[in-house]
């Protein structure tokens, strides 16, 4: 299958139409990355599709997820596989999209796509890239999330955002790495440990 919007649209059906609240998180998402995109000089259709398709591997269960990653070969740490095997949706969304779209087409953008998709969770063994970060920033601020975590509209990374007080995308990274580690506290749950690499590499 070629890499399109359209072609994407209908894997994100194909993969989450049972699970509206999923889907429409994932089309936030895209609206959410196009804005950053058209900021930042990145290719819209890379970054929609991309945004699109971030949470196809969330329509497997915590069994399927570890079954698919292992059957691939997916690099897999402890925590992933102990304690939040659900934090492997991204390499299984990666998984997913390489089996149904054709890399021949264009392995660049394939491959830009694919490592977006399963770096959206934490992040990976390489470098991010600005599209992979774009994602992973839209994934993170859409309005809906954002309003589930911040009471205080005046502190929402959205708005600041909006307002152009933050512009960096390090810098929106890195604020939202902090938001994460400070809610995982707050409720007395652990963080995903492999967020912390993120910009070190």
């Amino acid at each position: 299958m070629d890499i399109t919007i359209d072609n994407a649209k209908e894997i994100l059906k194909k993969y989450l139409k049972n699970n509206k609240e999923r889907l429409y998180h994932s089309i936030r998402v895209a609206k959410m990355a196009k804005i950053l995109a058209q900021k930042n000089d990145e290719v819209l259709e890379d970054t929609i599709i991309a945004a699109l398709l971030h949470d196809i591997g969330k329509s497997m269960t915590q069994s399927e997820l570890l079954s698919l990653c292992a059957s691939n070969e997916t690099l897999m740490y402890d925590f992933e596989i102990f304690q939040l095997p659900n934090a492997l949706h991204g390499k299984a969304g990666a998984i997913i999209f390489e089996k149904e779209f054709d890399r021949n087409s264009n392995p660049e953008k394939f491959d830009r796509i694919k490592q977006a998709i399963a770096y959206h969770v934490a992040g990976g063994e390489e470098k991010m890239t600005k599209l992979d970060k774009i994602i992973y920033i839209a994934d993170s601020i859409e309005p809906e999330k954002e309003n589930r975590y911040n009471s205080n509209d005046k502190k929402s990374l959205l708005t600041k955002i909006n307002k152009g007080e933050l512009v960096d995308i390090d810098e929106i990274v890195k604020l939202i790495i902090q938001e994460k580690k400070k809610r995982a506290q707050e409720n007395g749950r652990e963080c995903n440990p492999l967020i912390d690499n993120i910009l070190e590499l």
